[in-house]
């Protein structure tokens, strides 16, 4: 639109003006065009860090198998944590273990 001959001036009529009337802030239009201008890939959403060792479908089939083979029920996720890294050896951090 602000590409658009004013017809009684006979002047384009400006962005500023055109943001004006319509309420939309300026930095839209620029960052609109600045993104249609390059190629930008959206970030996919990802785990922060440095990735595991071990996928979560092989923790949590071991978590599983060491809270079967537990004789108490419903224990907490620091002794299965504990159990999974010093009788196992698999270690993960102890909010991983807690997901399940």
């Amino acid at each position: 639109m602000s590409g658009e001959i004013s017809a009684g001036t006979g002047k384009p009529y400006g962005l500023e003006r055109v943001c004006r009337v319509l309420e939309l802030p300026r930095s839209t239009i620029y960052a609109r065009k600045a993104r249609e201008l390059t190629n930008v890939v959206p970030l996919v959403a990802q785990r922060r860090g440095p990735k595991p060792k071990m996928p979560d479908a092989d923790l949590l089939a071991a978590i599983r198998a060491d809270l079967a083979a537990s004789p108490i029920n419903g224990e907490g996720h620091r002794k299965v944590w504990a159990r999974l890294r010093f009788q196992r050896d698999i270690r993960v951090a102890r909010t991983r273990a807690s997901c399940v």
